[in-house]
């Protein structure tokens, strides 16, 4: 196998959006996954349970979120792979292709990672998996952009996960301040920079041999 098929092997479940409009959505589910498995693993290996509220709440919240970390990971590639393709491609020459292709998913990941590591500059990640459900929330239900392309979302509803944290504010407040109203913030931040990031088209080169008509 050459490496070129392996690298589409390993993608060749995935959801992969045809226009720019849908791969800015693709690339928050990147997001989203790469957070919610690592928030997921880190917690799991420690043996943490997490709360929100009294059993209810935490099973609905965490119990949704898990069923969509494992659709994720079925159907969008995390952050790993295109830093392992961004990497291999300067060695591969056969790769140069697909790193081309993703590059748009790249400069949209890239965007929103910036905005989350220029807030957490100084303090470490707190909550993540509420980041993720507010990041959904604005763009899908707020912006009213298209999940048509990923239907496993359609029966989630990110304003009641939303609210189960509302409910239970106090239990997430800290001395320095509330960190839910800080991470809806935040939210809007890192969604506001998606929406604004163009992904600039080169123009195909015309040979200097073609003939004028």
């Amino acid at each position: 196998m050459s490496v070129n098929q392996s690298w589409e092997v390993e993608r060749k479940k995935r959801i992969k959006p045809l226009m720019l409009r849908d791969v800015k959505t693709e690339a928050l589910l990147v997001f989203s996954r790469t957070a919610l498995e690592r928030y997921f693993k880190q917690i799991d290996d420690a043996g943490y349970v997490p709360e929100v509220g009294n059993q209810e709440d935490t099973d609905y919240v965490y119990g949704t979120l898990r069923e969509l970390n494992a659709a994720l990971q079925e159907n969008v590639v995390n952050v790993d792979y295109l830093l392992r393709l961004s990497d291999h491609a300067k060695k591969a020459p056969e790769l140069r292709s697909l790193a081309k292709y993703e590059e748009p998913l790249i400069l949209y990941y890239n965007a929103m990672a910036h905005k989350v590591a220029q807030y957490y500059n100084e303090q470490k990640a707190y909550l993540p998996e509420f980041l993720v459900i507010s990041m959904l929330a604005n763009w899908i239900v707020e912006d009213e952009k298209s999940i048509e392309l990923f239907p496993f979302l359609k029966g989630i509803d990110f304003l009641d996960l939303l609210s189960r944290f509302e409910m239970n504010r106090e239990y997430f407040e800290k001395e320095d301040g509330c960190r839910i109203s800080e991470l809806l913030n935040l939210s809007l931040r890192i969604t506001d920079q998606l929406k604004k990031t163009k992904y600039k088209v080169k123009a195909t080169r015309v040979s200097k041999t073609r003939k004028k008509r």
